[in-house]
């Protein structure tokens, strides 16, 4: 049999592939994840700066917590059926108020300009603050849907922590997408107004159906539902994220 030649290669061939190798190493900028990025934006801007102002939303999500405590606590002189609607409608209040005031404050903020050129542009401090708004809506929704359980017979949990759910991350998928096409304080308010009074005509044209739906709304199909506007609003947080201020699009 015949036995091929081992080539070895020579030193000046090793030096230029280990250069080449180098080089291209130091030009291509390696891919970071979603997690990454976002970890990395606490850790460079620290929470102290994200949340600069602490009072202000310490306020507002007392406000709003004491709003809901009230709801729950006060009689309900409706039907069993008109709570879950009421659900549906003020699950996203929490994150409607604080991601609001965030978007109107930062935009309106003389230091706009001054931030927009900064390494986290305001879009991008904004997109992680929303996000970490929505995980504490959760957190309150959760509390507040037990509280509703447990004052009524009638309520099954399971169906009202995944309608709540399902109507806090609608909504605030709604609000990423208005603020992705339209960047401007009218067309977040517009939103917030078209949520609730969108939610109140359907109760007033026909508030039997509107309940019947919710109510029969298959616990399985809300669940995919659910998952499904996690995962697009997860999507629109990315991109809100990804926003180029050079480029002036998403």
């Amino acid at each position: 049999m015949r036995k091929e030649k081992l080539q070895i290669p020579s030193l000046e061939e090793q030096v230029v592939q280990m250069e080449i190798d180098k080089i291209v190493a130091t030009g291509i900028t390696p891919k970071v994840t979603f997690l990454t990025y976002l970890k990395s934006m606490i850790q460079q801007v620290g929470m102290r700066h994200i949340f600069s102002d602490r009072l202000e939303l310490g306020f507002l999500i007392t406000v709003v917590a004491a709003l809901l405590a009230m709801l729950i606590i006060s009689p309900f002189q409706g039907q069993i059926q008109d709570i879950y609607s009421y659900i549906f409608l003020l699950s996203p209040i929490l994150f409607m108020v604080l991601s609001v005031s965030t978007y109107l404050r930062k935009t309106q903020n003389n230091t706009y300009e001054v931030e927009m050129a900064c390494k986290y542009n305001v879009y991008q401090i904004i997109a992680c603050r929303m996000l970490l708004f929505s995980l504490l809506s959760v957190v309150l929704n959760t509390i507040a849907i037990a509280a509703v359980a447990m004052q009524f017979e009638g309520i099954h949990f399971l169906r009202a922590f995944l309608l709540s759910l399902t109507s806090l991350f609608v909504f605030s998928t709604l609000l990423l997408f208005a603020l992705m096409r339209r960047r401007t304080s009218v067309i977040v308010i517009m939103t917030v107004i078209g949520w609730t009074f969108g939610n109140l005509l359907l109760q007033t044209v026909n508030v039997q159906v509107y309940n019947d739906f919710l109510l029969k709304l298959n616990t399985v199909v809300n669940a995919i539902v659910l998952l499904g506007m996690v995962f697009i609003y997860i999507r629109c947080v990315k991109k809100l994220i990804q926003f180029k201020q050079m480029e002036g699009v998403f």
